[in-house]
């Protein structure tokens, strides 16, 4: 199994292990379809368990599975502090390219320049998510609904990510 982490905070923010990874964009975003699962309310097998009367599956509450596993936290963002963050974040990347894959900047950067304009004509169908340390100046999930779609599909800078085999 792969774990993708956050190059920068070394946040866990996804799994090969999640449903219909795959890379996008010649090789830029690595995106992941989502769904919810049920959490809490569990059964254990116990002789009234349910003491105080209250049925388990009333307890359980739905999560999404990318969200709930990784434990991103959603927060806003307006269009203009977006594109001011994306500058700084593709720098940064941009520089741990040129250190650790120097053959890799300039198909990172030439993505970049024709994804960027396209999410920001789509920006207002995202939701942006942080990873744990919520670190405002590490790499975002983006969580897109697709037309007709009942969970996000969630998309992640791949440059921005080291991955780690366990």
């Amino acid at each position: 199994m792969i774990i993708y982490k956050d190059r920068f905070t070394g946040d866990e923010v996804l799994s090969d292990a999640m449903k219909q990874v795959r890379v996008e964009e010649d090789g830029l975003i690595l995106v992941s379809e989502s769904y919810n699962v049920s959490k809490g309310g569990e059964d254990f097998g116990f002789e009234n368990n349910d003491e105080e009367g209250g049925d388990l599956a009333d307890a359980a509450e739905q999560v999404n599975i990318v969200v709930d596993s990784f434990q991103l936290v959603q927060t806003s963002m307006d269009k203009k502090s977006f594109q001011g963050y994306i500058k700084i974040y593709l720098k940064k990347v941009k520089a741990e390219l040129e250190k650790s894959n120097p053959d890799r900047v300039e198909p990172f950067m030439t993505g970049m320049k024709a994804w960027v304009p396209k999410m920001l004509k789509e920006f207002s169908e995202y939701d942006f998510y942080m990873g744990r340390s919520c670190d405002g100046e590490a790499g975002y999930v983006y969580g897109k609904f697709g037309e007709g779609a009942s969970y996000p599909t969630f998309y992640i800078i791949k440059d921005g990510l080291s991955e780690e085999k366990v």
